[in-house]
């Protein structure tokens, strides 16, 4: 290999492995912002079924 050849390979191997790392990067923060969301979701529920339990437990008193 030319000297010059292997630094264009490098140079090409360079540039595709900056714009993986920025597409990882752009699925990271999207799975991040999923991930919140979801987590948001879970605490929404888990407060309504403590709701539900609480209703359903008046009600077997009353």
């Amino acid at each position: 290999m030319v000297p010059g050849e292997s630094v264009q390979q490098l140079v090409t191997e360079t540039t595709s492995l900056k714009h993986r790392v920025q597409q990882l990067a752009q699925e990271h923060r999207t799975l991040q912002e999923r991930l919140e969301g979801a987590r948001s979701n879970l605490r929404f529920a888990d407060k309504r079924i403590a709701d539900l339990e609480a209703q359903l437990l008046e009600r077997d008193h009353s």
